[in-house]
């Protein structure tokens, strides 16, 4: 039987990682994560942007980070990629 901890990330090793689209374009560092009380599960990546990214097509929250759903993102090494 394998290892529970196979295939999982932990919050320490991916907070202050950059962020990037699918097409390369810089967004900015993940700077926190949203979880669901209730289930658990996490919700939202909150990321501070870089540039011209904030008022684009995503959300941003009261502090002025852009709030990312996380069905649309991915690990890659040391990035995280939103479509």
């Amino acid at each position: 039987m394998g290892d529970p901890m196979d295939n999982k990330i932990f919050s320490r090793e991916i907070i202050g990682k950059e962020v990037e689209t699918i097409t390369g374009r810089t967004v900015g560092k993940l700077e926190d994560l949203v979880i669901d009380t209730v289930d658990g599960s996490i919700k939202y990546l909150l990321v501070s942007a870089s540039g011209k990214v904030i008022g684009e097509e995503h959300k941003v929250d009261d502090k002025g980070r852009l709030v990312v759903e996380t069905d649309r993102i991915r690990f890659d090494g040391n990035k995280i990629i939103i479509n």
